[in-house]
């Protein structure tokens, strides 16, 4: 006889290199995850989205579900929704499936791609998924619910490489390295960190480095012989984000609290997303985030689906969040992009952003935005644990081991 599972014991597990978020009970999609757990715990067991260290990684996992969220191992009636990095293999994913029913005793299980939650998350089956992490951006095209694997884009920037740029910008202001010294604080990358991630400090600028490039603006717009867009016409201006509606009259320095003391950050702290645009800057050998989620855009068929994708992208996690990067986004795109006036020519018209719809009154709000991938990982494991035959179950690990979860799961 099977078990029958309840929606007040789903469980969501949204596997992360810096962060895993995770919570129990899925009646209610409406709520952001309640355990956050920080990898550096557990000695960052993922790098550069592939496990280094599973022993570590399951350490995690345990931690979360018999110590945060208080289930019993012996009497596990939480079947776990778990959700992965595309980059992982079959061989990882079996191993996944061997923990999961071995050492966590749970009695079902299924595997996500994280780049389709993110779109289920924000109300879409079609897309490309920006997902800047802590040690990698990964670039995905999702079209009508399938991942397309030779579209995936990494490149080895994100908050890591953030903090030790940003870090480098505030070590060449003299009046923040006196103020530091006058306090006995470090001026390091804890510091640096606690500058990028605090509310409403670092925004992105669209045309502080602009100039030094306007002279060869004439030299890029071009594409192929036909005159590319700019980045004003190829916004749509009745979908203007919040954040940009926030970003005017910012002012040129902010204070902010640290160790009990207070700081001056200058205007280099609307730089600090800047790699992604010019990865020289941190001397990486590497096409910037535009170029790469055009050539992504370029890998995926049919052709006509690409304006689509050009209108529906995600940004999500914490890094996604950042004032202005939308809106850098486009004014970079739109020097890359062509434009048609023919309506019927496969030709980019605009380029948009996609958000946890309004009625997730919690998630929608703007610190929420970040959890669409936790959030289109609830509205799976409401959907694929109320029926047996769309999850893996114990009953099936017995019968066929680890492999089984090429059957059942993505």
């Amino acid at each position: 006889m099977s078990l029958i599972l309840k929606e007040e014991n789903f469980v969501v597990v949204e596997v992360g290199s810096y962060v895993t978020k995770a919570g129990a009970g899925t009646q209610d999609t409406n709520k952001p995850p309640s355990v956050l757990v920080s990898m550096a715990d557990y000695n960052n067991p993922i790098q550069n989205n592939l496990v280094q260290s599973w022993p570590d990684l399951v350490a995690s996992w345990h931690h979360i579900l018999f110590k945060e969220l208080g289930i019993k191992r012996a009497f596990n009636e939480s079947p776990v929704l778990f959700s992965v990095p595309v980059q992982w293999t079959k061989l990882e994913h079996e191993r996944l499936t061997q923990e999961a029913f071995e050492t966590l005793n749970v009695p079902g299980l299924y595997i996500a791609p994280q780049p389709l939650l993110t779109l289920y998350g924000c109300g879409a089956v079609t897309g490309l998924v920006v997902d800047i992490g802590h040690n990698t951006t990964d670039i995905n095209v999702v079209v009508d619910s399938l991942v397309q694997p030779y579209s995936t884009m990494t490149i080895n920037i994100g908050g890591k490489q953030f903090d030790a740029y940003l870090l480098s910008l505030l070590q060449q202001d003299a009046k923040l390295v006196e103020q530091c010294q006058q306090a006995g604080v470090t001026l390091d990358e804890s510091f640096a960190r606690s500058v990028r991630e605090g509310d409403d400090v670092c925004h992105i600028s669209v045309g502080h480095d602009l100039q030094q490039t306007a002279e060869s603006t004439e030299d890029i717009s071009l594409v192929g012989g036909i005159p590319a867009a700019t980045s004003e016409e190829i916004v749509d201006n009745e979908a203007v984000s919040d954040d940009e509606e926030e970003a005017k009259d910012i002012p040129e320095n902010v204070d902010i609290e640290y160790q009990g003391h207070k700081f001056t950050i200058g205007p280099y702290r609307h730089k600090v997303y800047d790699p992604l645009f010019n990865p020289t800057l941190i001397n990486e050998d590497t096409l910037s985030l535009p170029l790469l989620m055009q050539l992504a855009m370029q890998n995926c068929e049919p052709p006509e689906i690409r304006p689509k994708l050009w209108e529906s992208i995600a940004l999500p996690g914490g890094c996604g969040q950042i004032a202005g990067l939308q809106k850098r986004i486009k004014s970079e795109v739109g020097k890359l992009l062509s434009i048609s006036e023919n309506a019927g020519d496969v030709q980019t018209r605009v380029v948009g952003f996609l958000k946890v719809p309004a009625y997730f009154t919690v998630l929608k709000k703007k610190e929420n935005q970040q959890y669409s991938t936790w959030l289109g990982g609830e509205i799976v494991a409401k959907l694929v644990f109320t029926d047996a035959k769309n999850h893996i179950s114990k009953v099936d690990y017995n019968e066929h081991g680890p492999s089984v979860c090429h059957t059942k799961s993505y």
